[in-house]
């Protein structure tokens, strides 16, 4: 094996799980779950697994705006659990969360507690074993769950996000431990996420986007596309974001894909329906969605749409068998003022 010299800093703990585990809650460097403890030999095999030099700074990770270094995800990495041969997805998920459109400092800090999704394409989820069907939102595969778990620790070790200090969620969500999921693209009637994005097929890619809750969209009664996404935009309504996530099971999508429906039109149809009007609105409400949103000069008579433009609802086919798919509300606005945010892909460097 390769030998890396590592620069960051050794503590020696006693040679017992719990006790490593006590330590590494006393320091803060948990998300409460246990982790495995990053030895030299751990970290060094998942440093052989890409071919950087360990010292190399992917991106920097607010608040503190600290460098992700390539020897600093591996250690996180094993903390989470991960095999080596996650570490080009990790280096990939480190590049699109710390890309400023992202807006990660915002995620971190609103007290609307959402976390960070990742959504991944191509040939890599079936190398890792990645799930994108059956309890793909649940648990049960350990490059899922280690991935986006991995993710969730870079934010709080390398960033310093800690829960009522500089992470100001009120509630947060279980969605915040971990939210990774491979797209079933084999399943799917339509592109995958990432061809949608311009991405060549054969690549492997992988989404971060801003997620703060899932709605389940139950329709067991439909055979029409209309009627399947009528129960999609009602499960839509509500406050809208700069983007939106629906995950569509591949029933659904077959029935939706049959009577002719693309991806777009899809978007189409779900934007033009998931709207709330603001007619109802308590007066505080309504004077401050005319403040955050003066751009679209809104009235008592106005109807706000669940994203500015069809483009921006992000269609996902995932999940096995069964009439069960899921909106998942995309936390800010498509303003600064809002918080701003935006979903990013990176490639994944095989």
């Amino acid at each position: 094996m390769q030998q890396h010299t590592l620069q960051a800093e050794r503590f020696e703990v006693e040679d017992d799980l719990w006790v490593a585990n006590a330590f590494f809650e006393e320091k803060g460097w948990t998300d409460g779950l246990p982790v495995i403890p990053p030895t030299e030999d751990r970290v060094g095999k998942m440093l052989e697994a890409v071919n950087r030099d360990p010292q190399d700074t992917v991106g920097l990770v607010p608040p503190k705006w600290a460098p992700a270094t390539v020897e600093k995800i591996a250690i996180n990495a094993v903390m989470a659990g991960c095999l080596p041969q996650y570490m080009p997805v990790l280096i990939a998920a480190v590049e699109a969360i710390t890309d400023s459109r992202l807006n990660l400092y915002s995620l971190q800090a609103t007290t609307g507690g959402p976390g960070v999704m990742l959504i991944v394409n191509g040939p890599i989820r079936q190398e890792l074993k990645m799930n994108s069907g059956y309890n793909v939102l649940g648990e049960g595969w350990r490059a899922n769950a280690t991935i986006g778990r991995a993710i969730r620790l870079i934010q709080r070790n390398i960033g310093g996000s800690y829960p009522g200090s500089t992470c100001k969620a009120t509630l947060g969500w279980p969605g915040k431990y971990t939210l990774c999921i491979g797209e079933n693209e084999e399943a799917s009637p339509w592109e995958p996420l990432h061809v949608e994005r311009g991405f060549d097929s054969r690549a492997s890619t992988v989404t971060a986007i801003s997620a703060d809750g899932v709605v389940r969209a139950s329709d067991l009664d439909s055979t029409t596309a209309e009627g399947v996404l009528m129960i999609f935009s009602q499960r839509m309504g509500g406050p809208s974001g700069p983007e939106a996530i629906m995950v569509i099971c591949p029933e659904h999508a077959r029935i939706i894909a049959g009577d002719g429906y693309r991806k777009k039109d899809v978007k189409k149809f779900l934007w033009e329906r998931a709207a709330y009007s603001l007619k109802e609105l308590p007066e505080e409400s309504f004077a401050q969605k005319v403040k955050r949103r003066s751009d679209l000069h809104l009235t008592r008579d106005s109807v706000l749409k669940v994203t500015d433009k069809p483009e921006d609802i992000l269609v996902v086919v995932a999940g096995g068998d069964g009439s069960q798919s899921a909106y998942i509300h995309v936390w800010g606005q498509t303003t600064p003022e809002g918080g701003s945010t935006r979903s990013v892909t990176k490639t994944i460097q095989i």
